[in-house]
């Protein structure tokens, strides 16, 4: 009997094991909302008008379902309206056929009417490759007037002058009008993205061909000159600022202040982001003051940025007062393939996955997330606290942290933290972001025109008072237009004054 017993476990372990071996990973779960290759999508492809309408339906139900405060900024009746209106406007086209590119910038008018940074259609980076020539002049828009900060072609413009027309059509008036593309809540951060996108524009949605007659003013004189495109890669060699974060120093008074910048909250490299921040405190740890510049940091992902913050907590500091996930079918089935490609990626066999130790191993909050609720309603945290890693060093000096308009999601929970927790001086102008905002976003496929809109699902509220303001510095620096074009750092003057300042209380 004992021997029955015993080949008959064998025998279920060898036809286990076979199933195992044979089913082994099996294929790779696919992401269920994304069913096209963003990389073969053509901008010039024809889709009908009513199929664009039927996304525009399509995109409107999404919405209300998934996002995670979808009318703040806006009513419900005012987004529908609005959807009206530019439906309407698709209606009265010549063509019964849109060109692709065409379709995203009207779905684009109605996510960005929302006013709420996290929630656009996404202007795919492979369409870039359709419009290979750059326009090669950025700009500053200040006081509703357009001005050339660079000139990155041979045709010399010079450095503000002021920039009138692009091939006949006014620059405010281009300006003006596509602001209704811009997504972003707070009006300083509306202008640096209008700033940043208006090359973009100029070829996608004015059409406008190089090389480009600029007519601009400069010194009380008017000029119209030809200005040639640049290639992509020459635009990057010239205009693309340093992203990697960095060590510097300031010297004040014969004071050696070790600068630390950092540009955004992701990188390819964990590790070495860890042991960088590692090195530089460790270093530093006995310098009476140390300041970060994230004046140019757009976000990232947060547990970045409490990295960083960990370094100056040596107890509990406040997350964010509110988290709140709204529970949809769609945020449930990305929850779950998660875990699942986790599961594939770890190379788990299929078979196995049911196994609930896995728990043990793999991240699964989103699926918690997604359990925790009914559909339609939020999964909730607030007043959520962090444990800073004890192994890390506790920098106790003076921290100076430089901020901006530009300043923006992840970098806001950071900024938000770091005074609520009087973590240091914040230097600088109100952040792009907001202290409450939508965010965490998904990408889900439309099923007519197959652009990709971008939803948040989450309600992410940081420490303060001021709910619809960015997060305020605890030193303001104010620019003028005089000081823009001298090319003034006036934030870093500040915090030399600051500094001298300190030394002479020691």
């Amino acid at each position: 009997m004992k021997k029955i017993i015993l080949f008959s476990l064998l025998g279920v372990i060898i036809v286990l094991s076979g199933l195992i071996l044979v089913v082994g990973r099996g294929e790779e779960p696919q992401y269920p909302y994304m069913h096209r290759d963003p990389s073969t999508s053509d901008p010039f492809s024809l889709i009908s008008k009513e199929e664009l309408i039927e996304d525009v339906d399509h995109y409107l139900s999404l919405i209300d379902q998934i996002h995670g405060d979808p009318y703040r900024q806006v009513t419900k009746q005012a987004l529908l309206e609005k959807a009206e209106e530019v439906k309407s406007r698709i209606r009265t086209l010549e063509s019964e056929k849109i060109k692709l590119v065409d379709a995203y910038f009207y779905l684009q008018e109605v996510a960005a009417y929302m006013q709420d940074e996290h929630t656009m259609v996404w202007f795919l980076d492979t369409w870039y490759k359709h419009f290979p020539e750059k326009f090669p002049l950025a700009i500053r828009i200040y006081d509703g007037n357009v001005y050339v900060v660079r000139d990155l072609s041979p045709a010399g413009i010079p450095v503000y002058a002021e920039l009138l027309s692009v091939n006949g059509k006014p620059a405010g008036e281009m300006i003006d009008e596509c602001w209704k593309f811009v997504s972003q809540t707070l009006p300083h951060y509306k202008r640096q993205i209008a700033e940043e996108t208006f090359g973009t524009w100029l070829q996608t949605y004015f059409k406008s061909k190089p090389p480009w007659q600029v007519e601009y003013q400069y010194a009380r004189q008017e000029k119209v000159i030809e200005v040639p495109a640049i290639s992509g890669e020459e635009f990057r060699e010239k205009a693309e600022q340093d992203s990697m974060y960095s060590e510097s120093s300031l010297e004040v008074n014969g004071e050696v202040v070790p600068f630390l910048k950092i540009p955004k909250f992701y990188y390819e490299d964990r590790n070495a982001y860890d042991k960088f921040m590692d090195d530089f405190f460790n270093t530093h740890k006995d310098k009476k003051t140390i300041v970060i510049d994230i004046r140019r940091n757009p976000g990232g992902d947060g547990r970045w940025a409490l990295a960083v913050l960990d370094y100056l907590a040596d107890s509990p500091y406040l997350r964010h007062r509110r988290f709140d996930f709204k529970i949809s079918k769609q945020f449930a089935d990305i929850a779950r393939f998660s875990l699942r490609h986790q599961y594939y990626e770890m190379k788990f066999p299929r078979l196995l996955w049911w196994f609930p130790f896995w728990d043990l191993i793999v991240d699964n909050y989103w699926l918690n997330k997604a359990e925790s609720a009914k559909i339609g309603e939020y999964a909730e945290e607030h007043d959520v606290y962090w444990v800073p890693d004890p192994n890390k060093l506790k920098y106790k000096g003076k921290v100076y942290l430089l901020v901006s308009n530009y300043t923006n999601s992840a970098a806001v929970v950071f900024t938000a933290i770091f005074k609520h927790h009087g973590m240091g001086t914040i230097v600088g102008q109100e952040t792009g972001g907001r202290q409450v905002f939508s965010s965490d976003v998904i990408p889900i496929e439309m099923p007519k025109s197959t652009l990709k809109v971008f939803i948040p699902v989450a309600i992410l509220a940081l420490a303060g008072d001021n709910p619809d303001r960015g997060i305020l510095p605890d030193v303001e620096v104010e620019y003028t237009f005089e000081d823009y074009k001298s090319n003034k750092d006036k934030d870093l003057e500040k915090v030399k004054e600051l500094i001298l300042q300190d030394q002479q209380r020691r």
